[in-house]
């Protein structure tokens, strides 16, 4: 049964766009009572982790969440929030965490399950603030998935990936544009970001690993943690979670 309906929605134009004839998961399920599944999703940049969350906001109706997106959501609609944070990300500086997880409440308690939580936490002080903010909501978290890669993978796969400077749609190796320099959708230009230039992505992974890295062994602690192979070929790394995947069906 579970098969069949995974069948049904790899019908759909996303999946053929991005992952061919074959049947992929691109994550590994932990079912709770009535099967619904609750993540954070880790792992540093160039790992595939918007492809992924994308993945299973389309095919799972899952809601991902974006701490990202939240935030420039509120500067978008002008709310009170949304004037005080304007000028510090327009700096380039990060908002406060109380502001962060004051939007995050607001967006957890109308979804509440089956929802990706993507950009946050970013550090272990993040972590224990997302706990006790889950517990206060009486929500669960059931898994955290960590896409994890080698420094040479990451500075390759970003040192390659281009994106649309008007739709802002991002291509990779994995997933390249059907025209080099040219995006798909709306045909504007697509150039290399400057912070995924080599020597900024090396920068970056430092300040993961010294900042975010330890998530892994706070979620490995309470046995949510589960890791996949990031230096394979996205097919591969679904392919090996899809596996885990039937194995756990038995």
């Amino acid at each position: 049964m579970f098969f069949a309906q995974l069948h049904n929605r790899f019908s759909s134009p996303f999946f053929a766009t991005f992952f061919g004839n074959s049947i992929i998961i691109a994550f590994q399920f932990f079912f709770i009572g009535e099967g619904y599944l609750n993540l954070v999703l880790l792992g540093p940049p160039g790992t595939g982790k918007g492809t992924i969350a994308k993945f299973i906001e389309e095919r799972f109706g899952y809601t991902h969440i974006s701490t990202g997106d939240l935030l420039r959501g509120e500067v978008a609609k002008k709310t009170e929030i949304g004037k005080a944070i304007e000028p510090v990300m327009n700096e380039g500086k990060l908002v406060r965490d109380v502001i962060v997880l004051e939007i995050l409440k607001k967006k957890l308690s109308k979804v509440r399950k089956n929802f990706i939580l993507d950009g946050f936490p970013r550090n272990l002080n993040q972590g224990k603030m997302l706990d006790l903010l889950l517990e206060q909501l009486g929500i669960g978290l059931e898994v955290v998935l960590e896409i994890d890669s080698d420094e040479n993978v990451i500075v390759k796969r970003l040192s390659a990936r281009r994106q649309c400077v008007k739709c802002r749609r991002i291509y990779g190796l994995d997933v390249p544009s059907k025209k080099i320099g040219v995006c798909d959708d709306c045909g504007a230009k697509t150039v290399l970001r400057k912070d995924d230039a080599p020597e900024v992505v090396k920068k970056r992974l430092g300040l993961y690993n010294e900042i975010t890295k330890p998530l892994s062994d706070y979620y490995a602690s309470k046995g949510l943690l589960v890791k996949v192979d990031g230096n394979l070929p996205l097919q591969n790394i679904f392919s090996e979670v899809e596996s885990i995947l039937a194995q756990r069906e038995k």
